[in-house]
């Protein structure tokens, strides 16, 4: 007698479609079709039930008469009747062997109701009054303080002295560094600077009423307007110090 797979394959050949093809329609991985064909398909789908739906839809797919194949399959694999199968380490699904089941749960009980028992006839024997004295003389469990961290206060914008200059003319600023820094200047409340200066560079704008500096290293700049050096710029950084006429 013609096996289910046989059927099946010659079929499948017979209308010149390839497993690929058959496993992009059917969307049933190729390997369970090639396992069905070659009728090793109980090594790799544990149960009869999902072997049979995987014969139904396999060869109704092809124009077989996919309910009586999959019918036919339980008289030809009568060993899957009531069968449970596990996945084994070789990939295979196979019957697991009958054994005694370890009674953990049953054995978790007893020892908790043990314990339990255990406790109460140690209490008892201690009596209330030394019970009592056995709980006080356990250390007690110190609090753990919780450090505070304040923040930073944040940078306040620094004030420079006006800086007199003649009606008419624009405000200068001429500018060195004596290590690499960052720089943000505005002019007239434009930005019209903002990234790293390298160490011993030297830089001159123009404003007409006013500059505002912030920097990360106030002590890293010297500071010039209109020939008048500004000293007041500080240490460290320093945030919106406005520099007007």
């Amino acid at each position: 007698m013609e096996s289910i797979g046989s059927r099946i394959k010659a079929a499948r050949e017979s209308k010149g479609i390839s497993i690929e093809q058959a496993q992009k329609d059917t969307r049933i991985s190729g390997r369970i079709l090639s396992a069905i064909e070659a009728g090793r398909a109980h090594e790799m789908i544990s149960g009869p039930v999902y072997i049979k739906s995987f014969i139904k839809k396999y060869a109704d797919y092809l124009g077989l008469d996919g309910k009586s194949l999959a019918e036919s399959f339980a008289v030809e694999k009568p060993e899957f009747k009531d069968q449970i199968s596990v996945l084994n380490k070789d990939n295979k699904w196979s019957k697991p062997a009958v054994g005694i089941k370890f009674p953990f749960k049953k054995l978790v009980f007893a020892a908790i109701a043990v314990a339990v028992i255990f406790f109460a006839v140690k209490l008892a024997g201690l009596g209330v009054s030394k019970a009592v004295a056995f709980f006080k003389s356990r250390p007690k469990v110190e609090k753990k303080s919780v450090a505070v961290v304040k923040p930073k206060p944040a940078i306040k914008p620094a004030q420079a002295p006006a800086i007199q200059v003649p009606k008419g003319e624009n405000l200068v600023l001429s500018l060195k560094t004596r290590a690499d820094v960052y720089l943000k200047l505005r002019s007239d409340g434009s930005v019209i600077f903002d990234g790293i200066l390298k160490k011993n560079s030297s830089k001159r704008w123009e404003a007409k009423e006013s500059f505002e500096i912030s920097t990360s290293k106030a002590d890293a700049l010297s500071v010039d307007l209109n020939g008048s050096p500004v000293t007041t710029l500080g240490k460290g950084a320093v945030k919106g110090l406005r520099l007007p006429k």
